[in-house]
């Protein structure tokens, strides 16, 4: 039975760590959640230690840190951990060398930091038609050793047979983000996870998951940040899919807010260490 609390302030000296979601916590639908703002800066402003943790993969971990300071979120770009930043420490830890990027700049931007060469999926917006024969002449990189999907809005059918000729060849599959949608105001918008199911199902292969709810992103943000004590974290997320799941997979206590995918109704049936309607009062 999950506990209802009013403010994440009834909580904050049972735990030292925070790791927030952004889409449908801090914002939505590009619209700041106000609740969402100022319960991250009383957290910061207690001290406490606070992370960002998202699967969006289209944008770079500088970027969220140029979003999160224009609203006066004082992090560290160290704090900030984008699937397509994670996405990258995994190939590099694994020594992969050349990607095919099925996703979007962010995920470009994160693995040419880390040196990880790429090719990019925009480089075949235009290809929208694909006959038996072009199908045949497509001639994927022989230096290309993994392929990573994310969400991508141009996303087309030739990136999926060039994506599904690279797995065939034997490329590792990786999935930077599993979101099957975003909510836009109050609609669902397909997101990366739809992606990653189309080409799961076009190669026969289950893709290696690096974004929530996969237990890597936590392993990595303990690492770096030299945390050895799981019961002094927690997981503050509105999608139950991901946040919450990838709490229970990690072993933390976790917040459901209901500013996002999770209406207050839905989260009555959530398995969740908490809800919240508003995270700071």
């Amino acid at each position: 039975m999950s506990i209802k609390i009013k403010s994440v302030t009834e909580i904050i000296n049972k735990y030292d760590h925070f790791i927030f979601d952004m889409d449908g916590v801090i914002w939505t639908g590009g619209q700041f959640i106000e609740s969402g703002v100022n319960g991250v800066k009383h957290l910061i402003e207690k001290g406490k230690s606070v992370y960002f943790l998202t699967n969006n993969s289209t944008k770079s971990r500088q970027s969220y840190f140029e979003i999160l300071s224009n609203i006066d979120i004082k992090t560290d770009l160290d704090h900030i951990y984008s699937s397509s930043y994670l996405t990258a420490v995994y190939l590099k830890m694994n020594n992969y060398k050349k990607a095919f990027n099925l996703g979007v700049i962010g995920i470009t931007e994160e693995l040419s930091a880390l040196g990880i060469k790429t090719r990019d999926s925009e480089e075949f917006k235009d290809n929208q038609y694909v006959t038996y024969d072009i199908f045949n002449s497509i001639q994927p990189d022989e230096d290309i050793d993994c392929v990573v999907s994310g969400h991508n809005p141009q996303f087309n059918y030739y990136m999926l047979c060039y994506a599904s000729l690279c797995i065939q060849k034997g490329c590792k599959f990786v999935a930077a983000n599993p979101d099957s949608y975003i909510k836009v105001q109050n609609r669902l918008m397909p997101a990366g996870g739809c992606i990653q199911a189309i080409l799961e199902r076009a190669t026969g292969q289950k893709s290696l998951l690096v974004g929530k709810p996969s237990p890597t992103a936590l392993e990595i943000i303990m690492k770096q940040n030299k945390i050895d004590d799981k019961s002094k974290v927690v997981m503050i997320g509105d999608n139950p899919e991901t946040d919450i799941e990838f709490g229970w997979n990690c072993g933390i206590d976790t917040i459901l807010v209901t500013t996002g995918v999770t209406s207050q109704e839905q989260a009555e049936h959530v398995k969740t260490t908490y809800v919240c309607d508003h995270l700071y009062i």
